[in-house]
């Protein structure tokens, strides 16, 4: 019964102890603050065992010293003191190495280890110390003494162990989290935590720069709050996944506030999130740019291509695709000889070690391409060299080649082109050709004039206009070469130089696809034909008062001849009347001649006044119905239209500008002639019109017997007949005076028949500027 207390009092202290390494465990979990830990640790163990004093040692590196970290109950305070050397056979060394808890009951007659000078200046007799953490990287040792001489129990023992192992855990998770930190501190990514709550629970540096908040001032804080437009972007969505998930998610997107792109990882954990992002504006605008480039490249439509330094295809667009007929797999890889010949490539070749030498920096080069489907393509490459950013030697050359087909289409047909114009300047009389670009430049002069009149060809290709010709020249010229070529337009000039008066025309030259690519110069030295035409001009205007006087002439005489003619056609017809029964059979067959003769003298006297008259009798141009002049005459034809039961068909007639007194006067004389030379059957006449451009043509068919070609010409002459007298009686002079007034209205008059096929006399009349398609009926 003696000993019951004393095990129920044992029993309450195993309890006790086992409480107090529960609290302290909870509080271990809950620490942030290590020293404050270690602190409570040696606290609560002095207090617990009702020691006197305690300790927790921290192993410096390598194991050659333990430093003081804290202290319980010490006379003299060794926290922070010099550190104590792990000297072999020293207490510290024996709990380390042993890796086991060590009980003092005497520490005067302790003969497993020397005692420290420490203990003894602080009187300690009795005492357990244990190592924290493992053997292979102990932290330290956690030692408890009493100054009376006191038997530590196994349970004393295990309590101090056990508080250790869960200071060693708490060291190691404050040692892991001090490590992550440092980590996350010394990454270049933004790195920032956040609980299930949305809170910040930690940020890095990096992370705070990149957000524009100091690090500490945001932890505990509110996503949301701090943050509220990353509500609704691809950020939030991708946080909330991954805390519903579990899984870890990528994201790259645009913040706005920023005006920076992000890319985020983020993993989940059982707290809440970790998020790693880094700004990758830079790689976003380079990425930008780089599809930029290759959209242009893309899209271009000339070939684009990349070959190595081993003359294979590392890149080409689709243009060179449909350039060489090759898909963009059959490309890649191959060598350049598969779409062009050796020696272009040796060509290709050469052209590059003479840039590498600075001997030339042309890197152009023409060669026909040949296709998949065996064409040959003429083709215009220009291509760079690339430098390997490593070590800066040029590994790869970028070509851009084009299809020039059509240039060297055109190429040949300039030079042909170019051989016509030669061979025409070279035929043309007191004529030069000459050809020029956009700078008004000659690249092609020929002509005969040159080397006599003008210096040789050679004087004038390659020079401009500016260089060759006088300022007041060029004033001349320029315009009318300028619009040749922008506008399409061909212009003629007439000027001075050399001395020489010249017509000079200017026209474009157009290509197969209707382009204008060179203008065309005409020059002709017209000099002579000046002189030609101002003397022909003063022969015309004397032949022309010769006329007038003959005209002039013609009237008087025709006017003169009249009275005595009137005279002589009286007194014959009186003879006739009063004697021509004395008269014998001759006589009054002379006497009928004489009268004939007088009476056709008499007409022919009456046409050529007429016909003298046309120009001075003029009247004023006025409109005209030609269908009311029609049927005046027609009126006045009544009775010889029905003596030869003639039929004349009327078609609506226009409206000109005309002489009333003359217009009715070519009527009459057509109408006559068809009924004159009508044959053995009624007259059939028909009258006709035509609007033609800028005139009318006004025709008179008839049924009757015909005209030879051979003659026709003639039959417009004054007193031509092609008939005698008697077959068909007339002076000969009203197709002449129809000629005449025609000609006087601005217009002409022919005959298109053939004999026995009837007649078509048609004239034409100027059309009225407001009235040109306007027929009056």
């Amino acid at each position: 019964m003696d000993s019951e207390p004393e095990t129920d009092g044992k029993l309450h202290t195993r309890l006790r102890q086992q409480e107090v390494v529960a609290d302290f465990g909870q509080r271990a979990l809950e620490a942030d603050d290590i020293d404050s830990l270690l602190a409570d640790a040696c606290e609560t163990v002095v207090e617990t065992l009702a020691a006197d004093c305690g300790s927790l040692l921290e192993v410096c590196l390598e194991r050659e010293c333990a430093r003081i970290r804290q202290g319980r109950g010490w006379e003299t305070s060794h926290v922070g003191e010099e550190p104590i050397p792990l000297t072999p056979g020293s207490q510290l060394a024996y709990v380390l190495d042993g890796d086991e808890t060590v009980i003092v009951e005497d520490l005067a007659a302790e003969e497993r280890f020397s005692v420290a000078p420490r203990l003894t200046e602080q009187g300690v007799v009795s005492g357990v110390a244990v190592p924290v953490g493992s053997v292979d990287d102990p932290w330290g040792v956690f030692e408890v003494y009493t100054t009376a001489q006191r038997p530590f129990t196994e349970h004393d023992a295990t309590f101090v162990r056990s508080i250790a192992t869960l200071l060693a855990g708490a060291i190691e998770n404050h040692r892991s989290r001090r490590e992550i930190g440092e980590i996350h501190e010394r990454v270049s990514d933004g790195f920032h935590s956040l609980n299930t709550d949305w809170e910040f629970t930690y940020v890095n540096d990096r992370a705070a720069e990149f957000l524009g908040v100091d690090a500490e001032e945001l932890v505990g804080k509110n996503l949301w709050e701090v943050f509220p437009r990353v509500r609704g972007t691809p950020f939030e969505t991708n946080y909330r996944k991954a805390m519903e998930t579990g899984n870890s998610v990528s994201v790259e997107a645009y913040y706005e506030p920023h005006d920076t792109w992000y890319e985020e990882h983020v993993h989940p954990s059982e707290t809440g999130i970790s998020i790693y992002f880094r700004d990758i504006s830079e790689r976003k605008a380079y990425e930008q740019q780089l599809t930029k480039y290759e959209t242009i490249v893309e899209t271009v439509n000339d070939g684009i291509y990349v070959v190595d330094e081993d003359g294979r295809f590392t890149m080409v667009n689709e243009a060179y695709t449909e350039l060489t007929g090759y898909s963009r797999e059959e490309l890649l890889g191959s060598h350049v000889s598969l779409v062009v010949s050796d020696e272009t490539v040796l060509e290709a070749k050469s052209l590059e070690e003479r840039v590498k030498a600075d001997e030339t920096d042309k890197l152009l080069l023409e060669a026909e391409l040949e296709t998949a489907s065996g064409e040959r393509v003429p083709s215009e490459a220009t291509f760079a060299l690339l430098s390997d950013p490593a070590d800066g030697t040029e590994t790869e050359r970028i070509g851009v080649a084009r299809d020039i087909s059509t240039r060297k289409e055109r190429e040949r047909a300039l030079e042909r082109s170019e051989r016509r114009y030669r061979t025409l300047a070279a035929s043309i009389p007191d004529g030069a050709v000459g050809v020029y670009d956009d700078d008004l430049r000659y690249t092609l002069a020929e002509g005969t004039v040159f080397g006599n009149v003008l210096p040789e060809p050679d004087h004038f290709e390659g020079e401009t206009i500016y260089d060759l010709f006088p300022p007041d020249l060029v004033t001349e010229l320029e315009p009318m070469f300028r619009a040749a070529l922008e506008d399409g337009t061909t212009d003629s000039v007439v000027t001075e130089f050399a001395d020489r008066t010249w017509r000079v025309w200017a026209t474009p030259l157009i290509d197969p696809g209707g382009e204008i690519f060179a203008g065309l110069t005409f020059s002709q030295d017209i000099t002579e034909q000046i002189e030609r035409q101002a003397e022909l001009e003063r022969t015309n205007e004397m032949l022309a008062r010769s006329n007038e006087r003959l005209e002039q002439f013609a009237y008087a005489a025709s006017h003169d001849l009249q009275e005595p003619m009137r005279m002589v056609s009286s007194y014959l017809q009186l003879l006739d009347r009063r004697h021509r029964d004395a008269l014998d059979e001759d006589g009054q067959e002379f006497l009928d001649f004489a009268l004939d003769g007088a009476q056709r003298m008499y007409e022919m006297i009456e046409g050529l006044l007429a016909y003298s008259r046309v120009d001075v009798t003029a009247g004023t141009m006025e409109p005209v119905d030609l269908n009311d002049v029609l049927e005046s005459v027609l009126d006045d034809l009544q009775e010889q239209l029905e003596e030869t039961d003639a039929e004349v068909i009327v078609e609506s007639l226009p409206r000109v500008t005309g002489d009333p007194g003359q217009l009715p006067q070519v009527f009459e004389h057509l109408l006559r002639n068809a009924l004159e030379y009508s044959g053995d059957e009624p007259p059939r006449i028909r009258m006709s019109s035509e609007h033609r451009d800028s005139e009318w043509r006004v025709s008179v068919t008839d049924d009757g017997i015909g005209i030879d070609p051979t003659e026709q010409d003639q039959i417009f002459e004054v007193f031509e007949r092609l008939h005698s007298h008697g077959e068909h009686p007339g002076a000969g002079i009203g197709l002449a005076l129809c000629q005449r007034i025609v000609e006087r209205h601005g217009g002409e008059i022919w005959v298109d028949s053939e004999p026995g096929e009837g007649a078509t006399f048609s004239f034409t009349l100027p059309a009225r500027p407001d009235q040109e398609n306007y027929r009056s009926r």
